[in-house]
C-alpha cells in the first residue's frame, strides 16, 4: 500500500518519540555519572532489515551507523530469535563503536516476524580493562586493552537475566554494582520501547507499520539525494594529523580523505582508503565509528536541518575504508579502545574541512581536539565513604567549534563527533567523587582569530583532597593545532601540568606533563588542563569592528590582542569602550601594506 503523506510524519514522528522515551528513561535510571550527569548515551530504532529508521537522542558517534550493530544482530542470530531475548554487543569488530559502549539490541515482534530492532547504547564507566579507565590509548592489543568482548551475546531470554553473563561482568569489572544499574537502566528503557512499538503496530496493524518502514526509507533517499543535487560537481582531498604518542607513535597520526560530490547520482564518497595501516595501540577506529564521523562530517555541512535520519538517507553518504587501517574497518586482535574520540575527530574535521574547497559557502576551521584532564577518566577509594572504589569519567569544561563562514564558534561543543555532552555540573562532581575544582573559566587571547572566531581555550585545575586519585586522560592538539581557514588563526595548543597546591589555594608548577598519560595525584596536588582552541575562519582584518570591541570590553580579549591581530583601536574612556574608526581603517591599512 502507498501511504498518505500525514501519516509517514504521523508513524514517524511517533517512532522518534519512542526513542526518546528510551533516552530519558536510561538517564534517570542509570546509576554512574557518566549516563545520569553527563548523558553520555544514545538509542535509535531500527526495522527488520536491520536499516535505522530514527535516531533522534543520541551523540554522532553513537548513532551514526547504528544500523551496523542490528545487522550484526539479524547475521549471527536471525534463525533463533524469540521474543523476550536481549543481546549484549560492544565489540568493535562487529559492528559496535568500542569496547566501552555497551550496546543493548531487543527484537521487537508481531506474532512471528521482527518488525523493530531497539537499540540502546551506554559508555560504561569501567568495562574491565588491564588498567582504570575505559580507555587504553597504549594498548598493544585487544588482550592487552583487557576488556570483556561480546560479540552480539544473549544477555536475557523471556525477559529474564541469563545469570552467566551477569556473574563474568560483576567479576571482571572493578565497580560491578555500578556497572550493572547502567545494564538494568539499559534494559529497562528497551523493554519499555518493545512494549510501546508493539502498541504501534497493533493500532496501525502490521502491513502499514511495513509500508511504512519501506517507504519511509525511499523518503529519507530521495530527500538526501535532492540536496546533494545542490552541490557542485567536485572532489577535495584534505588532509590533518594527531599528535605524536611517545613510545607508541612517535611521528603522529596522518588522516586523509578524498570527499567526493556526485550530484548526478544524488550520492558523496569519503574516501579513506589512503591511511597507514593499523597500529599497535588503542586509537585504531572500528568500522562504526568511522562511517559516523564521514556521515556526521557531511551531514554537518549540509543547509537542510530537516532530512530524515534513517538509512536511506545516510546510505546517499558513501564511507570507503580499508580494512586494517588505522584509519579504517579495525581487524581483530588490534585494539580501538579510543575508537570515539581522537582519530574519529580528526577524520570527521577532515571531511568538514575538505568542503573548504567545495563550495566556500560551507567554509570553517578546525574544531578543538582535547579530552584533557577535565572529560578523564578518574579511580581510586573514597575515604569519605569507608573506602569504596570509583571508576568514572568526568565530564566537564569542553571548549567550543570553530569559527564557521557567517557565525563564531560556540562555546559548548565537548568532541567533535560526541556532539553536546550535558556538563556535569563542578558541585556534583565535588559531591561525587574525592576532587575539587579550584578553577574553570575561559581564557583571555587564547582565541584563534578570524573574521569568525573560533571558540576560546578553557583552563581547569582540579586538586584532590584526602585521597590519592588515578587520572587517565587523552589530549590532542598540543602539537598538531586545530588549523584555521581563510586566513583565520590555528588553535591554541593543548597544555597539561602537575602542581603542588599551597595555602590560601595558592599553587605552583611541579611539572609539565604529556597530552595524553596516566598520573595519580596525591593529597595536595592537582592537574591543570589548558585545553586547545578550535580554528578561526576568514582574515580577522575583516572582522567586525564592534564584535572586536565587544569582545574587548567582556574580557574575552585584551585591547592589545584587538590592535595587534585585529587592527581595531579601541578607546576604553567609555564604559562600553568605542571603536576609533578613523585610526582603525589607518592601522589596517597599515598591516595589510606589511603583508605585502
Amino acid at each position: 500500500m502507498t501511504l498518505e503523506p500525514y501519516l509517514m510524519a504521523l508513524l514517524a514522528s511517533r517512532v522518534g518519540s519512542i526513542s526518546i522515551q528510551m533516552n530519558n528513561i536510561m538517564i534517570r535510571s542509570a546509576r554512574s555519572s557518566v549516563l545520569a550527569l553527563a548523558r553520555d548515551c544514545s538509542t535509535a530504532i531500527c526495522d527488520f532489515k536491520g536499516d535505522v529508521v530514527t535516531f533522534p537522542a543520541g551523540f554522532p558517534v553513537h548513532v551514526g551507523a547504528s544500523g551496523l550493530g542490528a545487522k550484526t544482530l539479524l547475521e549471527t542470530h536471525g534463525g533463533s530469535l524469540k521474543p523476550g531475548d536481549a543481546y549484549l554487543l560492544n565489540s568493535p569488530y562487529h559492528g559496535n563503536t568500542h569496547p566501552a559502549d555497551h550496546t543493548i539490541l531487543v527484537p521487537v515482534f508481531d506474532r512471528d516476524e521482527v518488525m523493530f530492532i531497539t537499540v540502546c547504547r551506554g559508555h560504561m564507566g569501567d568495562i574491565g580493562n588491564s588498567i582504570p579507565s575505559t580507555y587504553h590509548i597504549t594498548a598493544k592489543d585487544v588482550y592487552e586493552e583487557g576488556a570483556l568482548i561480546f560479540p552480539c551475546v544473549k544477555v536475557q531470554e523471556k525477559g529474564q537475566d541469563l545469570e552467566d553473563i551477569i556473574r563474568m561482568c560483576r567479576m571482571r569489572i572493578r565497580v560491578p554494582d555500578v556497572w550493572y544499574g547502567d545494564y538494568l537502566a539499559m534494559i529497562g528503557a528497551s523493554r519499555i520501547a518493545e512494549v510501546e512499538l508493539k502498541k504501534l503496530v497493533k493500532k496501525y496493524g502490521p502491513e502499514t507499520i511495513q509500508a511504512f518502514l519501506v517507504q519511509w526509507q525511499d523518503y529519507g533517499r530521495q530527500r538526501m539525494a535532492e540536496e546533494i543535487r545542490k552541490l557542485p560537481a567536485k572532489k577535495a582531498r584534505y588532509e590533518t594529523a594527531h599528535d605524536p604518542i611517545p613510545g607508541v607513535i612517535p611521528e603522529g597520526v596522518p588522516v586523509r580523505v578524498e570527499v567526493e560530490i556526485r550530484p548526478e547520482e544524488g550520492r558523496i564518497i569519503c574516501d579513506f582508503n589512503d591511511n597507514i595501516d593499523s597500529q599497535p595501540c588503542g586509537l585504531n577506529l572500528s568500522e562504526a565509528t568511522l562511517t559516523s564521523a564521514a556521515r556526521t562530517g557531511v551531514l554537518n555541512r549540509l543547509r537542510a536541518r530537516d532530512l530524515p535520519h534513517c538509512e536511506g538517507a545516510l546510505n546517499c553518504i558513501e564511507v570507503r575504508m580499508r580494512e586494517g587501517s588505522i584509519v579504517g574497518k579495525s581487524k581483530h586482535p588490534f585494539s580501538s579502545s579510543v575508537a570515539t574520540t581522537n582519530v574519529n575527530d580528526r577524520a570527521l574535521n577532515a571531511v568538514q574541512c575538505a568542503f573548504n574547497d567545495i563550495t566556500e559557502e560551507m567554509g570553517m576551521g578546525e574544531c578543538k581536539y582535547d579530552m584533557g584532564p577535565a572529560i578523564a577518566v578518574i579511580s581510586g577509594k573514597d575515604s569519605r565513604h569507608g573506602g569504596y572504589p570509583y571508576v568514572t569519567q568526568i565530564i566537564n569544561a569542553v571548549s567550543g567549534s570553530a569559527g564557521v563562514r557567517g557565525h563564531d564558534g560556540y562555546l559548548h561543543h565537548a568532541i567533535s563527533n560526541g556532539g553536546m555532552f550535558l556538563h556535569a555540573g563542578v558541585e556534583r562532581i565535588e559531591r561525587a567523587h574525592p576532587v575539587v575544582y579550584l578553577r574553570q573559566e575561559l581564557m583571555t587571547d587564547r582565541l584563534s582569530a578570524g573574521q569568525w572566531d573560533g571558540a576560546p581555550s578553557i583552563e581547569t585545575i582540579i586538586a584532590t583532597c584526602k585521597d590519592d586519585v588515578t587520572f587517565v586522560y587523552l589530549g590532542d592538539g598540543g602539537k598538531n593545532r586545530p588549523k584555521g581557514a581563510a586566513g583565520g588563526e590555528d588553535g591554541w595548543p593543548a597544555r597539561v601540568y602537575r602542581l603542588k597546591v599551597e595555602a590560601e589555594l595558592k599553587y605552583q608548577v611541579m611539572e609539565e606533563l604529556p597530552t595524553i598519560y596516566q598520573v595519580t595525584l596525591t593529597p595536595g596536588q592537582a592537574l591543570q588542563g589548558l585545553y586547545c582552541s578550535s580554528g578561526g575562519y576568514g582574515d580577522p582584518l575583516e572582522r567586525d569592528s564592534e564584535r572586536v570591541r565587544h569582545r574587548a570590553r567582556e574580557g574575552w580579549i585584551t585591547v592589545d590582542k584587538a590592535r595587534n591581530t585585529y587592527g581595531v583601536v579601541l578607546d576604553t574612556g567609555p564604559e562600553l569602550y568605542r571603536v576609533n574608526r578613523e585610526a582603525t581603517a589607518a592601522l589596517r591599512a597599515e598591516i595589510r601594506q606589511k603583508r605585502g
